[in-house]
């Protein structure tokens, strides 16, 4: 099994290991070996969820419970964390703290990435109305014919289509809204790029989904159950607003908009949220790749 996938690994990872100039110097950009980078992938602090299921998310007064999960493996050694993605995509995100693969099943298993808590203060859900999930989906098309030109320059696949999976859903009640995007590539492949932004009295926490097309009808349910299982302390979750709290300068709709790097709603406090979620456009491209250390951690776990 290990040699099927290094041979996978191997034959995928000279598609992304390009030369990119990067503003962060958090990783170990030396050049190494497909086997060299498999064993120290696995040499990292990995922890199983059977011994350690609660996460506490770093400057967010939050945590994530995964003990009623089937099994999950829990990266949260930040240096690891940025170096990992900076292994499977080629450039690094300075925003994810945690890296975690959920199982479903011995074989079938979906990844999240959690990033850091941005206390922009309480998100108001009255711009909601305004959320046009067509109109978003065309200005995604739109933008990423024009990106497509960088994507092509830096030697990557580019976007042949992009689809909703699940269209922006807001759910006040719990404090979350998310969506998912499936992403069709020149190749033939495709992604499913996922996310769902956990809201609080003070700011937002944003997870992101990372996912096969086999487990995709799964996956609604598995987002709720991972935002549920995301819990802000008593005081300071979304239900806990009072009149005199700090106000974002966007609402949750201009929040879906920047994190699709859509400006139209994000008129107000617009540039905030595109440059927060800068890094979404790059997902688009790079999604892809995650899922060869998704199978180095599921390997890893089956043959402890």
């Amino acid at each position: 099994m290990k040699q099927k996938i290094v041979n996978f690994f191997i034959l995928s990872l000279t598609i992304f290991l390009l030369p990119i100039c990067h503003l962060y110097a958090a990783v170990d950009k030396t050049f190494y070996s497909q086997e060299e980078i498999w064993n120290k992938v696995l040499d990292f602090e990995w922890v199983s969820s059977d011994v350690s299921p609660k996460i506490n998310i770093p400057n967010s007064k939050a945590s994530i419970n995964l003990e009623d999960f089937y099994y999950v493996d829990i990266l949260k050694n930040y240096r690891q964390v940025q170096q990992l993605m900076y292994w499977s995509n080629g450039i690094e995100y300075p925003r994810t703290t945690h890296y975690l693969d959920i199982y479903l099943t011995d074989q079938d298993s979906y990844v999240v990435n959690v990033e850091k808590f941005i206390s922009d203060g309480y998100i108001k859900g009255d711009d909601w109305s305004q959320v046009d999930p067509d109109e978003f989906l065309e200005q995604l098309k739109r933008t990423s014919v024009e990106n497509n030109k960088e994507r092509m320059k830096n030697g990557y696949n580019t976007v042949q289509d992009i689809r909703w999976h699940i269209k922006p859903k807001f759910n006040k009640d719990l404090g979350y809204v998310y969506y998912s995007l499936i992403v069709v590539f020149d190749d033939g492949n495709e992604t499913f790029n996922s996310t769902a932004m956990v809201l609080g009295r003070e700011g937002y926490t944003d997870l992101t989904f990372v996912f096969k097309e086999s487990i995709a009808n799964f996956m609604p349910n598995e987002i709720d159950k991972v935002v549920q299982s995301f819990d802000y302390n008593s005081g300071v979750q979304y239900s806990d607003f009072k009149a005199g709290d700090k106000v974002a300068a966007y609402g949750v709709g201009a929040l879906v908009a920047g994190s699709l790097g859509i400006k139209g709603l994000a008129k107000t406090g617009g540039l905030a949220v595109i440059a927060a979620f800068a890094k979404k456009l790059w997902f688009i491209i790079l999604l892809p790749f995650i899922f060869l250390f998704r199978l180095v951690s599921g390997n890893k776990k089956k043959e402890q």
